[in-house]
């Protein structure tokens, strides 16, 4: 089985896994649960990250999920391990009530050393949050990004009346870097909640160059409604001597015992989705590792990474990661130069990002005005009908097609095809509602949205030697006429891609048309546009 089935990356093991829980969760039948058909997470290679997301999950437990968390938890993580982890959590002062209580139920099946003398204890409310283990993990946190996100997650699974209590607890007891480096990320992660705020006001206070670094960076991307409150702690920090930023070198120091390893991602999809890996090595030759997914539409979206991996394991991890995809490999300067330009599409982050984005801190971009480099580096020229047709074959444009969902108005476009192929109007001219649906579905956002991403990939092309490519590429985003015939070719491969799904995709297909049928529209549509699909 484990050779039949996709071997997932992390971020569609997470959204896998998490299908799973919420499509269960209401489900409390223990004996039904172990039944449930997993064979999808039983064949993946990767356990770790499978264990990784249920404790993080873990965080997260009700009375309505604990059963399927608990026979995840059960199947896949190894018992001592999984002991040693609940006992943790039940001893940890900022686990809430509700959480302990699962693991109670939990420990009470697994430990044979469990008692109500040894456990109840726990449950009692605590008046001091911030116990001696959280104060070292406060510190280890600085130097380990795993460690200061394993942190964050329990903040985050914190009601929000809890959050703001913690966060005021962490205020009293820390201040300075301990203090922001926690906070930061708490802020940027979610800056218009009550939390955010109060992480906000308590940064504040920090005395922190770190604080300083990250209020100043908010300015440029928050929205107007919150700016005049981070100014107001801007101005405390000032007030309270904090006037250089002297982040980066904060953390160059922490890296000056690693080097960059290995950094790469793909050519934007279809949604504009890109993935991006970079890795250090430390001197004992372990990595530290992390993925970001970002889109040209709102920036940085998903984040994970590990801080001490083997190179078997990275390399394997980037070969499950990357799958099929054409990886291209860059500097760490062009990579970092791609991700603070996502970051000017964000108006918050995950969590994890703004944590592990301080393994780039010793690297310096040139420049990040992607535009500005091609200007420099390559000549728009006149591109004829022959070249259009390189680019359309051309390895970036591999996954440049839309699919149902992508938007209403495609949606609505593939709605009135079926209708009409549903009644036998097989002489349909598929152009006509081409061009009738062009300009619907590439309103002047989403034209511009696919204009740039066009020159994402004159950029990766120039990074990577293919100097003449990068130049049609940028010609053909210079011309707007044909932009237009390049962003039919789009569609036309949309729906000839839809209708290949269909024979594949029952849920999709839903009864719309047979196999037969099926088959038959993919040849009326490969005889009209069989070179340009």
């Amino acid at each position: 089985m484990t050779e039949l089935v996709k071997q997932l990356n992390p971020f569609e093991v997470k959204t896998y896994l998490l299908k799973i829980i919420e499509n269960f969760s209401a489900i409390n039948d223990l004996s039904v649960l172990k039944n449930l058909n997993v064979d999808v997470l039983d064949a993946q290679q990767d356990k770790k990250t499978i264990v990784k997301l249920l404790y993080k999950e873990l965080n997260n437990a009700t009375e309505n999920n604990q059963y399927i968390l608990r026979i995840l938890l059960e199947r896949y993580a190894d018992k001592t391990d999984l002991t040693a982890h609940l006992w943790s959590m039940l001893k940890n002062s900022m686990v809430s009530n509700e959480t302990k209580i699962v693991v109670l139920n939990f420990l009470r099946d697994l430990d044979s050393n469990w008692s109500y003398d040894t456990c109840g204890q726990y449950l009692e409310n605590e008046d001091e949050l911030v116990d001696n283990d959280t104060k070292l993990l406060l510190k280890n946190a600085i130097i380990n990004p795993e460690v200061q996100i394993d942190f964050l997650d329990f903040v985050n699974s914190l009601n929000a009346k809890d959050k703001i209590t913690l966060i005021d607890s962490l205020g009293n007891d820390y201040s300075e870097d301990a203090l922001a480096n926690i906070l930061v990320p708490v802020f940027l992660s979610n800056p218009y909640s009550e939390e955010g705020m109060a992480a906000l006001n308590k940064l504040g206070g920090s005395k922190s160059q770190l604080a300083y670094h990250a209020l100043n960076e908010a300015l440029k991307y928050a929205k107007e409604d919150i700016q005049p409150a981070i100014r107001k702690n801007l101005s405390i920090l000032k007030l309270s001597g904090i006037r250089e930023d002297n982040t980066h070198e904060f953390y160059k120091a922490l890296l000056v015992d690693t080097k960059p390893y290995i950094f790469c991602l793909t050519y934007p999809d279809g949604h504009g989705q890109q993935a991006l890996i970079f890795t250090r090595e430390k001197e004992n030759e372990r990595i530290q590792f992390v993925a970001v997914v970002i889109d040209d539409y709102n920036g940085i979206r998903d984040c994970f990474g590990f801080n001490d991996i083997s190179k078997f394991e990275c390399d394997k991890i980037i070969e499950r990661f990357y799958q099929d995809e054409q990886v291209l490999k860059i500097t760490p300067e062009a990579l970092k130069a791609i991700l603070l330009n996502a970051e000017k599409l964000s108006d918050k982050f995950p969590y994890e990002y703004i944590c592990w984005k301080n393994l780039l801190a010793d690297t310096e971009p040139e420049s990040i005005d992607i535009k500005a480099i091609l200007n420099k580096n390559l000549s728009p020229a006149e591109i004829s009908e022959t070249d259009l047709e390189k680019l359309y074959s051309d390895e970036f444009t591999q996954h440049w097609f839309m699919d149902y969902g992508y938007g209403d108005e495609f949606n609505e476009m593939i709605d009135i095809l079926n209708l009409r192929l549903q009644n036998k109007e097989y002489k349909i001219d598929f152009d006509a509602i081409i061009n009738l649906y062009l300009p619907k579905i590439f309103y002047p956002e989403e034209l511009k949205a696919w204009r740039e991403r066009l020159v994402m990939c004159a950029y990766l092309k120039l990074l990577t030697g293919k100097k003449e490519r990068a130049e049609l590429i940028y010609s053909l985003y210079s011309d707007e006429n044909l932009i237009c015939e390049f962003l039919k070719n789009i569609l036309r491969r949309s729906v000839y891609e839809y209708y290949f799904a269909l024979k594949y995709d029952t849920e999709l297909n839903d009864g719309k048309f047979s196999l037969n049928e099926l088959d038959y529209i993919i040849k009326l549509i490969e005889k009209r546009w069989v070179k340009n699909v």
